[in-house]
């Protein structure tokens, strides 16, 4: 009997340890997860001058780079298409920057608002500008009229809301008791206070702003089974992944050049600075089922330039940034990763700023002999594995084998006289 209380306690201890250690790795994921909307937040609420960009902010505060080396992956892996461009690109150790208009998800990076909130705040505006009448009530708002539409709630009806109209039906009932010229007068200004939003988060969409994706895979797990990745991103199997080996972007960032010196050394002034900038941008990508919406008060600062483009504001720019790092929880499996890069410095290169951080070449089960001939070639002349990628004969999933069998069928093959039939 001892004995069996002995075993149950040492299974009881036991049990308890692991649901410690799962605890902590829970806490640990968790923390993981939040850090990013902190950290972008952290960096603009640094700067004083809210016309400063993100780069320039992080580029004058090094410190804040260095505390994301904690969170970066030691690996990153990426899926491309079998293009000259990106096979140039590739062997140019450059990385290609796209604009989020040109994403396959119409919500990817594209802000949310909440139109009744907004509209509901427009119209109190509008009884406020007009001022509250205590005659002729069909021509204008009363204070009653007003009252009512600032109690009234917003969205569906549930427990809490029963006792209080909904904002549509308070604007139906009080807008059958105006006059026609009245009613064809608010509901011109609210359509027009509407389309002026619209415009403001379309402009919105034409950000200044480039991005590249990753996806953080475990390589020795999580990598080979990625079937419906090499789909999607890689020519349906015939394209090719790379794996980059971050670990050099978490050494200490110490500029030894001044901004005065980029003439007389530009290749190491840049070098250290895009060091800086790759690093400061990489964020893991948060799946959610809400999007980013900008609120009222911050739609109202949006402005336009005499060019009718928004004016900087790094109170918009922060939301942006949020938003670029915020997808819908249906793309969960691709475990993304972001570099975003202000739009200046991507223009600079052409929007295909230097990467030299490659460690592996995978070579899709469907690519070609050429592709593969090409990229091993390119494998040697920068130093970078090839490996080859083909189906798993007993189960739904993928094996890497090194690029000497291909070399061997190629060799064999000439074994055999061609002309003798």
């Amino acid at each position: 009997m001892a004995r069996l209380r002995l075993k149950h306690f040492t299974y009881a201890i036991a049990a308890k340890k692991e649901e410690e250690a799962n605890d902590n790795l829970n806490r640990m994921v968790k923390k993981k997860k939040i850090w990013q909307r902190k950290y972008i937040k952290e960096v603009f609420d640094s700067s004083s001058n809210k016309k400063k960009y993100y780069a320039k902010i992080v580029l004058k505060n090094l410190h804040l780079i260095e505390k994301k080396n904690e969170y970066l992956p030691k690996y990153l892996f990426k899926y491309y298409s079998p293009t000259s461009d990106n096979i140039l690109d590739f062997q140019n150790q450059k990385l290609w920057l796209s604009h989020p208009t040109f994403f396959n998800d119409p919500f990817d990076c594209n802000i949310g608002y909440d139109s009744e909130k907004y509209e509901k705040n427009r119209f109190l505006k509008f009884i406020e500008d007009s001022g509250c009448v205590d005659k002729d009530i069909r021509n204008g708002f009363s204070l009653e009229d007003k009252q009512r539409v600032q109690r009234c709630y917003l969205g569906e009806t549930n427990y809490w809301t029963t006792k209080y109209e909904s904002y549509y039906d308070v604007k139906r009932k009080l807008f059958e008791s105006k006059s026609k010229e009245f009613r064809d007068k608010v509901d011109t200004y609210l359509r027009d206070q509407l389309a002026q939003i619209d415009l403001k988060i379309q402009k919105l969409k034409n950000i200044n702003i480039r991005v590249a994706c990753f996806s953080e895979l475990n390589k020795y797990e999580e990598f080979h089974n990625q079937i419906l990745m090499w789909s999607h991103y890689a020519d349906n199997h015939k394209g090719f992944c790379v794996e980059y080996d971050l670990e050099p972007l978490k050494n200490e960032i110490d500029f030894t050049l001044k901004d005065y010196d980029f003439y007389n050394d530009k290749e190491k002034y840049l070098d250290e600075r895009n060091i800086a900038i790759i690093k400061a941008g990489l964020f893991p990508v948060e799946y959610t089922s809400n999007r980013v919406n900008i609120p009222v008060t911050k739609l109202n600062q949006i402005e336009f330039d005499d060019k009718g483009r928004v004016n900087y504001n790094s109170n918009i720019d922060e939301l942006i940034y949020k938003t670029i790092i915020v997808k819908s929880s249906n793309w969960s499996y691709e475990k993304e990763w972001r570099i975003i890069i202000d739009e200046k410095v991507s223009n600079y290169y052409n929007n295909k700023i230097p990467f030299p951080f490659a460690k592996t070449i995978f070579l899709g089960c469907k690519a070609s002999n050429e592709l593969i001939e090409t990229m091993i070639k390119i494998g040697k002349e920068i130093n970078v594995e090839v490996l080859l990628m083909k189906t798993n004969g007993k189960k739904f999933g993928l094996d890497s084998i090194r690029t000497w069998s291909y070399d061997f069928d190629n060799e064999r093959r000439q074994w055999k006289n061609p002309y003798v039939f």
